[in-house]
């Protein structure tokens, strides 16, 4: 996760508040508060790291 947010700190990241409000309310936490992933389980950080990089594959996908 923490080489997931040092590319860019998620400022580059958009999340659909309504189709993933969790991974949603976790990125606008870090993006306000830095890399603090101590309060959510290994399970979670592993499904929003693999959530962040499908958004950010996808994205440069979509810019070509």
């Amino acid at each position: 996760m923490y080489s997931e947010y040092s590319s860019d700190q998620f400022k580059g990241l958009t999340v659909d508040k309504e189709l993933e409000p969790e991974l949603y309310e976790f990125v606008e936490y870090v993006k306000e508060n830095g890399a603090r992933f101590y309060m959510h389980t290994a399970e979670q950080i592993d499904h929003f790291a693999k959530k962040i990089y499908e958004l950010r594959k996808n994205n440069s996908n979509n810019s070509a």
